[in-house]
């Protein structure tokens, strides 16, 4: 996988280019689009926030339903499904005899915080979205009640 970053379409632009080898794409599937989506999302909210304009650049002030849309993707799904990714990462790196310092290395912080938080992913059954990031079962989808499943929001 490769992340290359060159001028956009318009003057001072930027395309952001993620390339997959085909064994990544395989692995990923259509999971690929929807993180970039949700990725995509965030970036725009907060050149959104930053700029107040619109993508080709005239004023324009936020509203409602700008929000809404980037608290939902963010909320509901790419938050969740990076802490999934984390989960499983940290249950993978122990369930290969990692040390505790080892761990506090990787997540750069002391050995006391990585030990704490080692023992917070022991702990818990792993949930849907760190089954998703594993591929052992589908991401989840919010319920009827719009609340993140496994208690994520």
């Amino acid at each position: 996988m490769t992340v290359s970053y060159r001028s956009g379409d318009q003057p001072g632009g930027l395309d952001i280019v993620i390339s997959l080898t085909p064994a990544q794409a395989k692995a990923l599937g259509t999971d690929a689009a929807k993180l970039s989506d949700w990725t995509d999302t965030a970036l725009w909210a907060i050149a959104l926030m930053r700029s107040h304009q619109k993508p080709d650049g005239t004023p324009y002030v936020p509203g409602l339903n700008d929000y809404r849309e980037a608290i939902n993707d963010l909320a509901l799904h790419l938050i969740p499904a990076l802490e999934g990714v984390r989960d499983a990462a940290v249950r993978a790196h122990t369930d290969l005899g990692a040390t505790i310092q080892e761990l506090a290395n990787a997540m750069d912080v002391s050995r006391s915080t990585a030990q704490s938080r080692r023992e917070v992913v022991a702990r818990k059954v792993p949930d849907g979205w760190e089954k998703w990031a594993s591929n052992r079962e589908p991401h989840p989808e919010p319920d009827e009640a719009g609340s993140a499943p496994d208690g994520a929001n």
